[in-house]
């Protein structure tokens, strides 16, 4: 069961808006034993779905399409699939009593014909409900070159096809032939290159017969394993595991900061933070966490030397003597992290993010991040490459691995 992705939306190519939906639902499809073999990027124009068609079903026998599915003039996703497809397009009362429900929320008056397009579907269809939008999904079964296949569509927006993914493609796609399903575990490993973990897992693995793939990223490598046979996808898995610890996560692990939380739950602990060159980032990363409240009371985003030592109580003589940007700081800040915010463990950076501020001692990338877990605690210094968003994401991920050294010492 092959599946083909197809995107549409000119601001995609424009840069203005990132494609996080491909990526999105290819991890989902994954995770659910769901292959993505193809994935398209296309503008707003008809004749460029046509062309992504035509290209993606001489690959796949599904078919996902995302985005145009709105009530803007340039919203033609379903129009020129119907008309590929050579589909006539009907009104469905159910979709339009939904759809005027909907605008009547926020608009009075009577609904515009560009919304209630959105009523429409092909005959035969099924509707994929949208609690977070207008525009219901549509999925339809064709025959295209003597084969059946299955169109989905897709509203583009991620709050609406998030849920969307999860609650009804997955499930509809999980219903058709279970051939071809593959089985998929993977887990992230931090502080090896990617290539050093290529070349420890390729001959180690050799004798399982399954696909490995790696994904790098600030925090790590992923590394993903995927077969038929889940039995040799889990032994492969941990047989990885086994040659990469300690700096893979467990199985079935992908993020740093969520694994962090999860250990400082199973603790019963309270984590503080004091940010200087992430100005948030870190407490943001966590915040982003449903749940977070039961381990994170807080942090303090201290840029100035002023703030430094009147939260943290960082001595004005040690800020004079070693600078804002070195060891000694960092430490002290855990430590009135610690002792002022009253919780039992403290992440502290302070750092050089660019473009400016760097010298030949402290250059550009240079960040120092401490971590402390009751009387153990740890400074390390960091020169990080690349812009000041890389730098600012590499101490984040950091600093969290730093933790987790403290939260699991028996692992390392």
């Amino acid at each position: 069961m092959s599946i083909a992705l197809i995107s549409t939306g000119t601001e995609l190519l424009k840069g203005s808006v990132v494609n996080t939906n491909s990526a999105f639902i290819g991890r989902e499809l994954a995770s659910a034993g769901l292959q993505v073999i193809a994935d398209f990027t296309i503008g707003d124009h008809p004749r460029e779905l046509y062309a992504a068609l035509s290209d993606a079903l001489k690959l796949a026998d599904i078919i996902v399409i995302t985005g145009g599915l709105g009530p803007t003039r340039d919203d033609l996703s379903l129009d020129a699939a119907a008309r590929f497809f050579g589909l006539e397009l009907e009104s469905d009362p159910v979709l339009e009593e939904k759809v005027t429900a909907f605008w009547h929320r926020r608009h009075t008056g009577r609904v515009p014909g560009l919304v209630l397009k959105q009523a429409r579907r092909p005959a035969d269809s099924v509707v994929l409900d949208n609690p977070n939008g207008s525009a219901g999904g549509i999925a339809f079964r064709t025959v295209y070159d003597r084969r059946e296949r299955l169109v989905v569509l897709l509203p583009g927006p991620p709050r609406e096809l998030e849920p969307m993914v999860r609650q009804a493609l997955i499930p509809l796609l999980k219903s058709q032939s279970t051939t071809d399903r593959e089985y998929t575990l993977g887990f992230l490993v931090s502080g090896v290159g990617e290539f050093t973990i290529q070349q420890q897992l390729e001959k180690a693995l050799k004798e399982f017969e399954i696909e490995l793939a790696y994904c790098a990223r600030p925090a790590g490598t992923r590394v993903f394993f995927s077969g038929a046979d889940r039995g040799r996808v889990e032994a492969a898995a941990e047989r990885a595991h086994a040659l990469l610890s300690p700096a893979a996560l467990p199985v079935g692990e992908l993020e740093m900061a969520d694994y962090v939380v999860k250990l400082l739950g199973q603790s019963h602990l309270q984590l503080v933070t004091a940010e200087s060159c992430t100005g948030g980032l870190i407490a943001g990363r966590l915040t982003d966490l449903p749940g977070v409240s039961e381990v994170f009371k807080g942090g303090v985003v201290v840029y100035s030397n002023e703030l430094k030592h009147r939260l943290l109580g960082v001595p004005e003589e040690l800020l004079a003597e070693h600078g804002a940007v070195s060891r000694e700081c960092a430490e002290a800040m855990i430590r009135g992290a610690v002792s002022r915010l009253e919780a039992d463990c403290a992440i502290a950076v302070t750092g050089i993010a660019g473009p400016g501020g760097g010298t030949e001692a402290k250059p550009v990338g240079l960040v120092h991040i401490g971590a402390k877990l009751g009387e153990a605690e740890q400074v390390r210094e960091f020169r990080f490459n690349g812009d000041r968003r890389a730098i600012r994401e590499r101490t984040v991920e950091h600093a969290f691995a730093m933790l987790r050294e403290l939260l699991e010492p028996s692992t390392f």
